[in-house]
């Protein structure tokens, strides 16, 4: 028996479950469904990692959240990060994951009172492939928020999969200079997000 279609009416009367942000998240990001997907990207030291936790620790409000921290571990500079944030505000419903593959993120999620949000940091670190990745999408949303950070090579994403996450994703954030660009499927934002207002400043030539 094939999948039920759907008729205007069905789609109209549907209840999504936007979460009402504010403020500056809200300019950038509008009011996104808690069930998103995200890819944030950037060269080094572009300011990605710092927006990727200070989106996870705004999330807090909405649930508890995960960050997989692939790429560093449980590391002194990922401690500064931190430290830097105020995670300790919201440290009961903040997590650091240590280095956890696909096969143990996909156990913690499946697990009751498991993380409403997931942050992957970052995808290639994951070993993940792209039949993977779709397994991965097929089981966990729309039932969790994944964000997942990218690096990239020569202004380009770097890696195969990461380009065929940021074409399938709601919601991409390239960030450059400590400012990150919302754009894609918004329901409303698409202002600039100020990561750090000093070094954006400076980067983007509005501080000498």
């Amino acid at each position: 028996m094939g999948k039920r279609a759907f008729n205007v009416k069905d789609l109209l009367s549907k209840k999504f479950d936007l979460m009402p942000f504010t403020g500056s998240w809200e300019e950038s990001f509008g009011k996104p469904c808690k069930q998103f997907s995200m890819m944030i990207y950037g060269g080094s030291g572009s300011g990605k990692t710092e927006l990727a936790i200070q989106l996870s620790k705004y999330l807090t409000n909405f649930g508890k959240v995960a960050y997989n921290s692939i790429e560093q571990g449980i590391s002194h500079t990922l401690q500064m990060a931190m430290e830097r944030n105020n995670m300790e505000q919201v440290a009961d419903k903040f997590q650091i994951l240590d280095k956890e593959n696909l096969a143990e993120m996909n156990a913690r999620l499946k697990k009751q009172r498991s993380p409403d949000f997931l942050v992957i940091d970052s995808i290639q670190y994951l070993q993940m492939n792209k039949a993977e990745y779709f397994d991965f999408k097929n089981e966990f949303y729309p039932k969790k928020g994944i964000i997942y950070i990218s690096h990239i090579d020569k202004g380009n994403l770097k890696g195969a999969l990461a380009s065929d996450i940021w074409y399938d994703v709601d919601i991409q954030v390239p960030v450059e200079g400590f400012k990150g660009f919302p754009k894609k499927r918004l329901n409303g934002g698409g202002k600039p997000f100020v990561v750090n207002a000093e070094r954006a400043a400076i980067y983007h030539g509005e501080l000498k």
